[in-house]
């Protein structure tokens, strides 16, 4: 394998992979639902042509023991990647981001608690360790006041919609969600955040931004 995987090398894989996708389309799946599982496909797709597997005993799992991603050598986790998406006004919302079971910090503890179980399963004492990366997108549509919601086409758009009002606007809604979101995850390793190419969807511009976070060790 011919790169380290860390926050910043799955940051700069992911914005290569979606670069491949025209940003309209990009607008469009994230207007109509999370897309999670879109990028995470795109991303192993490409982590699989790029990093230089050895071609027989490295490969990159989909799913594998119930892990979003996973780099293996055989039965030796390289990195676990999982990957989970919100939009803006979770991270901007405290509760969301720091409440109950639903919430995206109880998302963070759970998908790490999962991972470092599954490494200490499989790595036992070898002489090798095995990342942990969070990632999580974060995602906004620029929802005019003039909206029609029973047309029904663009998913959370009273969520976005009324959350821009509340901020004063999508900049500062995005801003202020980026910014609670890159708290939250500092707390826990080193995060690095890129912004994917996105373009519009019906004439509403479409904001989606990529966190990783590698969770430091136990």
């Amino acid at each position: 394998m011919n790169k380290e995987i860390n926050e910043i090398t799955v940051c700069e894989m992911m914005l290569e992979a979606a670069n491949q996708i025209h940003p309209d389309d990009m607008a469009y799946l994230f207007a109509t639902g999370k897309s999670e599982l879109f990028l995470r496909d795109i991303l192993a797709a490409y982590m699989s042509r790029t990093l230089g597997l050895d071609g027989r005993n490295q490969y990159i799992g989909r799913e594998w023991k119930r892990h979003d991603l996973i780099v293996n050598d055989r039965l030796h986790p390289l990195a676990i990647i999982e990957g989970k998406s919100y939009i803006h006004k979770d991270a901007a919302n405290n509760g969301r981001l720091l409440k109950g079971e639903k919430s995206i910090a109880a998302d963070l503890k759970r998908d790490t608690q999962k991972s470092r179980k599954t490494l200490k399963k499989y790595l036992g004492t070898a002489d090798r360790d095995g990342s942990v990366i969070f990632t999580t997108v974060l995602f906004t549509v620029d929802i005019p006041e003039d909206w029609d919601f029973d047309y029904g086409q663009v998913t959370y758009s009273k969520y976005h919609q009324s959350y821009i009002k509340k901020f004063g606007g999508s900049k500062k809604l995005i801003e202020a969600g980026n910014k609670a979101l890159g708290d939250l995850l500092s707390k826990h390793g080193q995060v690095r955040q890129v912004r994917l190419n996105s373009g519009l969807f019906q004439g509403m511009q479409v904001t989606v931004d990529f966190f990783a976070l590698k969770v430091d060790r136990a």
